[in-house]
């Protein structure tokens, strides 16, 4: 396993990463930049005691082939971490948010079919080693990613104590926003659980309820790199892209759970408004806003929402005219 932060920058950058973790951040992707950050501070700047303008934008000149929004969140978080330095050493350079050209348009995230996911099952099935547990590891992750809307960072830091397979329930205790909630599972989906868990006994990784539920083959933690490099390989080998023509992420089954909950509201005929609040704690959002933004209808459902309309507007007249008056 990689070892992290080991240039000139790594013990500060663990400083402020413990810091903000202590006030109930996660980091992963935090983590990830500012040691690419520390790498290229090392190859580059070895014996460096301060941040510079050279140093920042140098770096930022290896990002070239990353998407905008990508880049941008990269400088962002650098930023962060340079106002961080600067309360301990004043003379330290905190880069212009101008530094890079403004994120073009965001993608519009992909709505996984049914088939699509099928055949990512199919292909996460033939993953290698043969024979070890990591095939087994990442159809259970696709697959609950599916059917629970959880988030990536949610799904890789479950111990075997979140997991109450007897109750039938997910126990979310690292959230976003540092908010925990239960997550209620399909039989299907405790009876996948169920068998992973049982493999992973099998395959002689630790009992103890603190271990990680979701495991890599040096037993421990599945990073969510390896899981998103993975996704990668399959949609690009499935040829699935989005409507831009680009690759979907591995976030876009998050929007795929929300939409597809969206529909059934319509096609059982229940008030979408009156179970936006449910579906918004279910995603373990704050408020409804945050949860609009993963809902993307499609057009045969906006037909069926106006036929709805146009039944109700009949079945009511009086509350029609009076609502145009």
């Amino acid at each position: 396993m990689k070892i992290r932060f080991t240039g000139p920058m790594g013990q500060t950058m663990k400083q402020y990463l413990d810091l903000q973790r202590s006030l109930g951040f996660i980091l992963e992707d935090v983590e990830y930049t500012l040691d690419g950050f520390d790498q290229y501070l090392a190859l580059h700047f070895p014996k460096v005691k301060q941040v510079t303008h050279k140093m920042v934008t140098g770096y930022l000149v290896t990002t070239r082939h990353l998407h905008s929004s990508t880049r941008c969140s990269v400088l962002s978080r650098i930023r962060q971490f340079c106002h961080f330095l600067f309360h301990l050493n004043p003379r330290t350079y905190i880069p212009q948010k101008n530094l890079l050209p403004p994120r073009k348009t965001k993608v519009r995230p992909h709505i996984y079919s049914e088939i699509e996911l099928k055949n990512i099952l199919r292909l996460s099935r033939q993953l290698g080693p043969p024979g070890s547990l990591v095939p087994h590891t990442f159809t259970t992750i696709f697959s609950l990613l599916w059917v629970s809307g959880m988030r990536i960072s949610e799904v890789v830091n479950l111990n075997l104590a979140d997991v109450d397979l007897e109750a039938g329930v997910i126990h979310i205790q690292h959230t976003k926003f540092s908010k925990s909630r239960l997550i209620p599972l399909s039989s299907s989906a405790i009876a996948a659980l169920f068998q992973y868990r049982d493999k992973r006994v099998r395959y002689g990784h630790s009992h103890s309820s603190d271990a990680p539920f979701f495991v890599n083959r040096l037993r421990k933690r599945c990073p969510s790199s390896a899981i998103r490099k993975a996704f990668l390989r399959i949609i690009q080998e499935l040829g699935i892209r989005t409507a831009q023509g680009g690759l979907p992420r591995i976030h876009d089954f998050r929007h795929s759970f929300a939409t597809l909950w969206l529909n059934e509201f319509y096609r059982c005929g229940k008030d979408p408004t009156a179970y936006l609040p449910i579906l918004a704690t279910y995603l373990g959002h704050a408020n409804i806003s945050s949860t609009q933004v993963y809902l993307h209808p499609s057009l045969e459902l906006l037909q069926v929402a106006g036929q709805q309309f146009d039944n109700y507007s009949h079945k009511h007249p009086t509350e029609r005219i009076n609502h145009h008056e």
